[in-house]
C-alpha cells in the first residue's frame, strides 16, 4: 500500500487537454520574456510543470512545437479583412482597417513578438507567416486599388508604407519614442490615427473629387455632400470619445497614487500596495 506521504504529495492526473493548455500557456509566458528565438523547451516545460518526456511525446522538437502553435496567431489579419469586409471600398473604410491593424498589434504581444521573429530569423514558419500574410493583404489592397485607380496615388505603394510603419513603431514602443511620437500614450496613438485619416482624406477626397466633376448631375453631387458631412460627424464624435477616454484615464490614474498614499500612511508594505494598484488597473 502507499504510504499517506505518497498519497498526499502524488500529483493529480492531468487530461491531455490539460497538459496542452500548460505548454502553449508556458510558451505564451516564455516568448513574451524572451522572444521566439530565446524560448527553450526547458524553460517551457519546467514553467507548464511537466516532464520533458511528455513535451517531446507530442513534439519532436521546438521547431514542430512552434509550427502549430503560430497557427493560432496566423488568423488576425484575415479576421481583419473579414471582418471589415462591408467597410471596404470607402475612405472610412480603409482608415477604419489601418487603425484596427494598430489597435490589435499594441494588444497582441505575441502577435509582436512574432513579427519580430520574422526580421531576425529566416525558416519555414517565419516565411509561411510572412507569405499568409502578404495574401491577406493583397485581398485588401487590390479592393482598393481596383476603385481608386488614379495616377496621382498608387494605393498599394502608399499602404504598404504605412503599414510597414505601423511595425516598426509598434516594434520599437519599447525602445524610444520615434519622431517624438511615443505610441504606447493615447495622445501618440492618436497623432498616427489622425496621420492614417489625413493620408486617407488626400487620396479618397482627390478621386472623389474626379468623379463630380462639372459634367456630372446635382443629384450626385447632393449626395456626396450628405456622405461627406456624414463622415466629418464621425470623425467629432471619436475625437469627444478619445477625449473622455483620455480624461477617464487620468482620473483612474490619480485614484490608484491617492489610495496608494494612503495606504503608505497606514505602514503598508509596498509589495501590498504594488498588488492592489495592479488590481485595481485591470478592472
Amino acid at each position: 500500500m502507499e504510504s499517506a506521504n505518497e498519497v498526499k504529495t502524488r500529483r493529480p492526473r492531468r487530461s491531455k487537454a490539460d497538459i496542452e493548455e500548460a505548454i502553449n500557456k508556458a510558451a505564451v509566458a516564455q516568448i513574451r520574456k524572451k522572444g521566439f528565438s530565446l524560448a527553450l523547451v526547458t524553460d517551457i516545460v519546467k514553467r507548464a510543470k511537466i516532464e520533458p518526456i511528455v513535451f517531446y511525446n507530442r513534439y519532436k522538437n521546438l521547431d514542430e512545437f512552434y509550427d502549430e502553435f503560430v497557427k493560432n496567431y496566423d488568423y488576425w489579419l484575415s479576421d481583419l479583412v473579414r471582418d471589415s469586409v462591408e467597410e471596404i471600398g470607402s475612405e472610412e473604410g480603409y482608415s477604419n482597417i489601418l487603425e484596427k491593424l494598430l489597435t490589435n498589434l499594441m494588444s497582441e504581444d505575441i502577435m509582436t513578438e512574432l513579427l519580430r521573429w520574422e526580421i531576425a530569423e529566416g525558416n519555414h514558419i517565419t516565411e509561411r507567416t510572412s507569405r499568409l500574410r502578404e495574401l491577406h493583404a493583397l485581398e485588401l489592397t487590390n479592393s482598393y486599388g481596383s476603385i481608386y485607380h488614379r495616377e496621382r496615388f498608387d494605393v498599394m505603394a502608399i499602404t504598404a508604407l504605412i503599414v510597414a510603419g505601423i511595425y516598426y513603431l509598434v516594434l520599437h514602443k519599447d525602445r524610444s519614442t520615434f519622431a517624438g511620437i511615443d505610441i504606447n500614450t493615447m495622445a501618440g496613438k492618436r497623432r498616427v490615427m489622425n496621420a492614417i485619416r489625413s493620408i486617407s482624406s488626400m487620396m479618397f477626397g482627390a478621386e472623389e473629387n474626379s468623379r463630380l466633376s462639372p459634367g456630372n448631375n446635382g443629384e450626385e453631387a447632393e449626395t456626396y455632400r450628405r456622405n461627406y458631412e456624414a463622415a466629418c460627424r464621425e470623425r467629432v464624435e471619436s475625437d469627444f470619445r478619445d477625449h473622455v477616454e483620455d480624461l477617464m484615464n487620468a482620473r483612474r490614474g490619480a485614484d490608484r497614487q491617492r489610495i496608494a498614499a494612503n495606504l503608505r500612511n497606514e505602514g503598508i508594505s509596498e509589495d501590498i500596495i504594488a498588488r492592489c494598484v495592479n488590481d485595481l488597473m485591470s478592472e
